[in-house]
């Protein structure tokens, strides 16, 4: 692909996606429509079509790139030690804050059970790293699912809460907490081979 034309299309999903925050900070999620997004970004309907199949896959693109972020500071504590490091817990939590106008369009009511499944995703991921990288056996993967839905539900609900509370307490505090909670359960299961 040329280069010009990488940076139109680098150009047109910034457009759309900042649109889509800006109307999701004005109006209900669930009352946006591609139309609303498209008319405010001036990107036209074909090019939005050409990127993304609706306005859930658009923000779904943007809660990856989120993660991918994420995960590059995370992988290698995810690596270096079968301890999890709460520093993981920590900048989950400080990505979180950093971006706090953007975390509190995402824990809203009608975007939550979507931000929920693609949470279950990551966490299905960073899971797959570190039993990958400390070659953890796991017997029945059927059993992984449980896994990672307690994991993501507890970690969301704990997020959500967060925010909506205004971060109340530091990052580094409330990666700590988590890490207390979840580390030595979670960490049993996996090294103890109880999957």
């Amino acid at each position: 692909m040329p280069q010009d034309l990488d940076k139109r299309v680098e150009r047109s999903r910034r457009l759309l996606m900042e649109t889509l925050l800006q109307l999701m900070s004005e109006t209900a999620y669930s009352k946006i429509s591609v139309a609303n997004i498209c008319e405010r970004s001036g990107v036209a309907r074909p090019t939005f079509y050409l990127h993304y199949h609706s306005k859930d896959d658009l923000l779904k693109g943007y809660i990856e790139s989120m993660f991918i972020k994420f995960y590059e500071q995370v992988e290698d504590y995810l690596v270096r030690s079968t301890q999890a490091d709460p520093v993981i817990a920590e900048i989950m939590f400080r990505q979180w804050s950093d971006n706090a106008g953007l975390a509190q369009l995402l824990v809203g009511n009608d975007v939550e059970a979507l931000v929920l499944n693609e949470f279950k995703r990551y966490v299905a991921r960073i899971m797959e790293r570190y039993i990958s990288a400390h070659n953890l056996s796991v017997k029945e993967s059927a059993r992984m699912n449980y896994v990672v839905d307690f994991i993501a539900g507890a970690s969301f609900a704990v997020i959500v809460r967060w925010v909506r509370e205004g971060f109340p307490v530091d990052a580094r505090e409330m990666g700590q907490l988590y890490a207390s909670l979840v580390r030595p359960g979670l960490l049993q299961v996996l090294l103890m081979g109880k999957l």
